[in-house]
C-alpha cells in the first residue's frame, strides 16, 4: 500500500527471541509506542520499511522499532535477567509504491508553458511545519491572475507516509537511508534520487518547467514568466560559498566523464574549462526535460562523493549542492546565476537589503533586532520555533510577533554576526514582509493537518 506496509513478513511467535535485546538506530521511540504483546510490536515494525529490529518489554509494554544495516544483527544482551523480547525482520526490497511513468504514455503532448513547484523533504516534524507554511504561500500566490504557477508536488523521500499526505500534494519514494525517517546526519543524500525517480513519472508532465524549492522558503508573489528559460538553460541562485574550481569535485567529475562522456554526447568536455555554476538545486528553475537529464546524474554524483572519506569530509554539507552543479555541467545545462538583488529568484532577510525582482524569501538567518542600547527587541529563528527542532509532530503553529516599527532615532541593529550591525529601513521592511506572509499562512492552517480526525491520529503518522 502507499503507506509502506509489507505483507508477507513473518511475525510468527517462533521467530521471537525472548530474553534478548538488540541495538540499532531508533525508528520509533518505545516510550511513545506501547503495544500489548510481542506480536503487535512485530506487526508495527513490519509496517515500516526502514524497521528491521523490534524490541518489546512485557512489563512496560514499550515497543522500540529500530533500523540496522548489518547483514546479521546480533543481540547486545541475552539471558534470564534481560526482560526484552526481540525480533529481526529481513531487509525489504523493491519499491513500496509505484507510479505511472512518462515513458509509458502513448503519443504524449508537450506540457503547457507553466511552472511546477517541487519541494523535497524527508518528512521529519521540523521540515513538516515549514512545508505547511510554504504550501499555503504557494496557494495564495498561484491564485494571482495570470500566474505561471500551475502545479505543486512535495517529493517525500521516506519509508512510510506521514501526517501531511492529505494536506500537501505528495509523491513518496523509498529512501536509501531508512534511518532518516526519524534522524540521520545527512538526510538530503536521498533527495537527488527521489527527484530523479519523480522526473520519470507522469506527474512531471504537467508543466514545461520545474521550480525546485526548500521547505523554509515562502512565496511572496507569483514569478515572472521570464524565468521560464529555453531548453539547455536554467536560472539558479548564486551561493558565494560554492567554489567553481573545487578540486575534490573536479576529481569526481573527471573520473565520471572519462568513463561516460560518450554516453552523454559530451566528447568535447576535455577541451572545456572546469567551472561549476555557483548554485545548488534550490532555488532553481529549469526545463523539465533538462531535469530528466540532470537528476539521475545528480544522484550518481551524490553517491560518488560519499567515498572516499576524505572527499565526503571535505565537501561536507555542501556535497549535495556540488553534485547537482557537476551534473548540470556534465549534461550541458547552463545555469544563469546572480546574487540578490539581481537574481529573479530569492532574497534572504536580513542579509539582503532589498527583494529586487525575487518572488521567494528564505528564513534561514534567524534575525535578532536590538535597540541602540543593545537591548533585544525581537527575534525569529526557525531552529527554536515551536519549541525547537526535535519536538513531536505535528507542531502547533503560532504567529510570530510583529517586528518593531521603523524609528530613525531608535538606533536599530542586528546581532553581532552581521557587520555592520545597522538595521536599515529597507532591511526591516523586508523582514516585515516575510513575517506578514508567514503569519497569514499560519492563520489559515488548522491545528490538525487535513485528513486526520484527532491530533493523536496525526501524531501516529508523524512518528
Amino acid at each position: 500500500s502507499p503507506g509502506g506496509d509489507s505483507p508477507g513478513l513473518s511475525c510468527d511467535a517462533g521467530d521471537f527471541i525472548e530474553h534478548a535485546e538488540f541495538w540499532g538506530d531508533v525508528v520509533v521511540d518505545g516510550t511513545r509506542n506501547l503495544k500489548t504483546s510481542a506480536s503487535r510490536c512485530c506487526e508495527a515494525c513490519a509496517k515500516i520499511r526502514s524497521c528491521r529490529i523490534w524490541v518489546w518489554n512485557p512489563d512496560s509494554e514499550q515497543c522500540w522499532l529500530k533500523a540496522d544495516e548489518r547483514t546479521q544483527p546480533k543481540p547486545v544482551a541475552e539471558g534470564a535477567s534481560v526482560a526484552w523480547t526481540s525480533g529481526v525482520l529481513p531487509r525489504r526490497k523493491g519499491p513500496t509504491v509505484k507510479y505511472a511513468l512518462a515513458k509509458d504514455v502513448a503519443d504524449p503532448t508537450p506540457p503547457p508553458k507553466c511552472l511546477h513547484t517541487v519541494l523535497t523533504s524527508s518528512g521529519n516534524a521540523y521540515m513538516n511545519w515549514q512545508t505547511r507554511i510554504m504550501y499555503q504561500t504557494y496557494l495564495k500566490h498561484a491564485a494571482e491572475p495570470g500566474s505561471v504557477m500551475k502545479a505543486f508536488t512535495r517529493i517525500l523521500h521516506r519509508g512510510k507516509d506521514d501526517e501531511l499526505m492529505m494536506e500537501v500534494p505528495t509523491m513518496r519514494f523509498d529512501p536509501n537511508q531508512g534511518k532518516c525517517d526519524t534522524w540521520c546526519d545527512y538526510p538530503v543524500a536521498d533527495r537527488s534520487l527521489a527527484v530523479a525517480q519523480w522526473s520519470q513519472t507522469t506527474d512531471s508532465m504537467r508543466c514545461s518547467h520545474v521550480m525546485m524549492v526548500e521547505t523554509d522558503y515562502i512565496y511572496v508573489k507569483s514569478p515572472s514568466p521570464h524565468i521560464l528559460m529555453p531548453p539547455g538553460k536554467a536560472i539558479g541562485f548564486e551561493y558565494s560559498y560554492i567554489y567553481p574550481q573545487d578540486l575534490n569535485m573536479k576529481r569526481v567529475y573527471e573520473e565520471y566523464m572519462r568513463e561516460h562522456a560518450d554516453e552523454l554526447g559530451r566528447s568535447e568536455w576535455k577541451r572545456e574549462k572546469f567551472a561549476l555554476p555557483r548554485t545548488g538545486n534550490a532555488p532553481s528553475c529549469l526545463n523539465v526535460e533538462d531535469l530528466r537529464r540532470v537528476a539521475p546524474l545528480w544522484a550518481e554524483f551524490v553517491a560518488r562523493t560519499e567515498k572516499p572519506e576524505e572527499v565526503r569530509k571535505a565537501l561536507g554539507w555542501l556535497r549535495d549542492m556540488y553534485a547537482y552543479d557537476a551534473a548540470a555541467l556534465a549534461v550541458g545545462v547552463e545555469h544563469v546565476v546572480a546574487p540578490t538583488p539581481q537574481t529573479p529568484l530569492m532574497a534572504q532577510p536580513p542579509a539582503d537589503e532589498k527583494i529586487g525582482d525575487a518572488f521567494l524569501l528564505h528564513y534561514t538567518w534567524g534575525p535578532e533586532i536590538y535597540d541602540g542600547k543593545d537591548e533585544k527587541l525581537w527575534v525569529f529563528d526557525k531552529r527554536s520555533y515551536g519549541g525547537g527542532q526535535y519536538q513531536r509532530g505535528p507542531y502547533e503553529l503560532s504567529k510570530i510577533p510583529d517586528p518593531p516599527r521603523w524609528d530613525p532615532a531608535a538606533g536599530l541593529q542586528l546581532q553581532d554576526f552581521f557587520q555592520p550591525r545597522t538595521l536599515s529601513e529597507s532591511k526591516l521592511e523586508l523582514i516585515r514582509l516575510m513575517i506578514d506572509e508567514f503569519n497569514e499562512a499560519v492563520g489559515k492552517l488548522p491545528r490538525i493537518p487535513k485528513g486526520h480526525k484527532t491530533l493523536e491520529e496525526a501524531q501516529v503518522m508523524a512518528a
